[in-house]
């Protein structure tokens, strides 16, 4: 059985980025630093994830392409014999499940955002659609 691939280079990135940033470094993080007057510390942060998410992100792109495979069945494949890997395979998985948990209340807590901010953009376009 074929596996599904991305149709291009674009969709891989920004599937890749919206995974490794997270809602959190989006939504609140910058928002807790305003706060809190903590400029510099956005600089030495950002310092830190480009110094150790780039190197991590790649070994795990190597590593998922190697296998072709899902994580669980990744470290099942790739592990020697008698070692422990494939429990980390487990903890990705445990892991997906939980954030898209918070990802679910978090949308949630959007929802009447979304509930305001839709029909606005619904009649804008409808307006310029009728004198644009």
């Amino acid at each position: 059985m074929q596996r599904e691939g991305l149709g291009s280079r674009l969709g891989f990135i920004l599937l890749s980025a919206g995974c490794a940033i997270g809602i959190g470094n989006v939504w609140k993080f910058p928002s807790l630093v305003d706060e809190n007057g903590g400029g510099i510390f956005v600089l030495i942060y950002l310092f830190f994830l480009a110094i150790l998410g780039v190197p991590i992100l790649t070994i795990e792109f190597s590593i998922g392409r190697g296998s072709g495979k899902s994580p669980v069945k990744m470290y099942q494949q790739l592990e020697k014999p008698g070692s422990k890997w494939h429990i980390h395979g487990a903890f990705c998985l445990i892991g997906s499940v939980l954030l898209m948990m918070f990802y679910t209340t978090v949308s949630g807590w959007m929802r009447p955002v979304v509930g305001i901010v839709v029909p606005i953009l619904t009649i804008m376009v409808l307006a310029i659609g009728l004198f644009g």
